[in-house]
């Protein structure tokens, strides 16, 4: 075997061995979690809130079966700049809406353009304190 692929291989090897570790955590957190369905055309999108970070953040499980899948995804306080829908609540949401977005980051997330209201957000968790 060449340090290359003895290299690769144990990188491989610690890779499997994290993604394992954290697929464990996200379902253990989506588990204690109420999780949110959005139908789309194209499939059901399922969204958990995993922890309030700060009063500006959030991590969010995001999973489209079209596009991506996310198991500990920042999400930031913004004012919305124009409308949409909010992914947790299928409510419309307006440009100067307060809402929550993914965190900004290059390359920009498959759902880099979806949105909650932060009503709902702030909803959400105060449902899963009761």
């Amino acid at each position: 075997m060449t340090d290359d692929t003895a290299w690769q291989r144990a990188v491989s090897l610690l890779d499997a061995g994290h993604a394992d570790q954290l697929t464990a955590r996200v379902r253990h957190l989506v588990g204690s979690h109420g999780e949110h369905r959005l139908s789309t055309g194209r499939g059901a999108v399922v969204i958990a809130l995993l922890d309030r970070i700060s009063p500006r953040a959030a991590t969010v499980s995001w999973s489209d079966p079209q596009d991506c899948k996310y198991g500990e995804q920042v999400w930031r306080l913004v004012t919305a700049k124009q409308s949409g829908i909010c992914a947790l609540s299928g409510q419309p949401v307006a440009a100067g809406d307060a809402i929550f977005r993914p965190a900004k980051v290059k390359p920009p997330p498959a759902n880099a353009a979806a949105m909650m209201l932060a009503v709902a957000v702030d909803r959400a968790f105060a449902d899963q304190r009761c």
